[in-house]
């Protein structure tokens, strides 16, 4: 079993077709497949069924992913390892993070840390706080900062903050610039993050034991889509302080209040696989972030 295989075969079971494998890995369609029947004749099992739009996992192929992927992760912690030894804070950074943290928050994180660490190579994966930390257990992210961290026995979790959530509208709406009755807003469209999302089951929960009803009219993966839906009319929306700030100032959105309803927060907090090697550069990302939200954020803060 060699690693070209099964890096052949994480990618072809990811993209569910040897082609675009084979085009993203740069290598011929030939290659990739030869990869896999190599891995298949090894194992005496079949790891894919063919489709007519291209390949499927087999029950044995499923089996083989969760350990080849957290075999190349141990591999990768390794090479991180060596780097560390040979070139001190020369490295990779992988991080994972919220669409809406790698806008209003990453940014300036990175460029202190980049500032103090210029040797450095940093790739960011984004994705739902429950992508973020199955990235983070599979070793695929070397940290992750998530809004929805929940426990778990092969997780490291540390607080960073905790932000306001914001009811905003359009200038001039009947909402803006009040406090209004809770019925008031049974009438207001809201356009909301999707549902199954950590932010929109925080949104709904909070909501819920307040006894506010909503009508959810549009609902958007995009922080943005939502600010411009809102500043047109199309409705209002909940959405985190730092995401609406400059809006705010500059007069394009207006807040409101509701009678009744608890301060809306959400928690960030990162994340890491408990086991797994902190790097230099993931060590230097840590000190970047405590000098921000205290030392227990640290490398040695556990």
């Amino acid at each position: 079993m060699e690693f070209f295989q099964l890096q052949s075969f994480i990618r072809v079971a990811e993209e569910g077709s040897i082609t675009r494998a084979a085009e993203l890995l740069h290598l011929t369609q030939p290659a990739v497949t030869n990869h896999v029947r190599a891995l298949e004749r090894e194992l005496r099992v079949s790891l894919f069924d063919r489709t007519g739009r291209g390949v499927r996992l087999t029950p044995a192929g499923r089996s083989l992913l969760d350990y080849a992927r957290r075999s190349l992760g141990l591999l990768d912690e390794c090479r991180q390892v060596l780097t560390d030894l040979a070139q001190g804070a020369l490295g990779q950074l992988v991080l994972g993070a919220g669409v809406t943290t790698s806008i209003f928050h990453l940014p300036g994180w990175l460029r202190e840390f980049q500032e103090a660490n210029p040797g450095v190579d940093v790739t960011v994966r984004t994705g739902r706080s429950r992508e973020i930390t199955q990235l983070a257990l599979e070793r695929e992210i070397d940290l992750g900062i998530v809004t929805s961290a929940l426990p778990h026995p092969d997780l490291t979790i540390a607080d960073l903050y905790e932000e306001r959530i914001v009811l905003v509208t359009p200038p001039g709406h009947p909402l803006a610039g009040r406090t209004a009755a809770a019925e008031e807003l049974d009438t207001a469209s809201l356009i909301l993050f999707r549902s199954g999302t950590g932010f929109r089951n925080y949104l709904d929960r909070a909501l819920g034991e307040s006894g506010v009803r909503v009508r959810v009219k549009m609902e958007s993966d995009s922080v943005e889509a939502i600010k411009s839906f809102v500043e047109v009319g199309l409705g209002v929306s909940f959405l985190p302080a730092a995401a609406v700030q400059a809006e705010l100032e500059a007069g394009t959105l207006a807040s409101a209040g509701i009678e009744g309803l608890a301060e809306l927060k959400r928690h960030t907090a990162i994340i890491r696989r408990s086991d797994r090697y902190l790097s230099a550069p993931a060590r230097g990302f840590l000190s970047v972030l405590a000098k921000r939200y205290g030392e227990h954020v640290g490398p040695s803060g556990d």
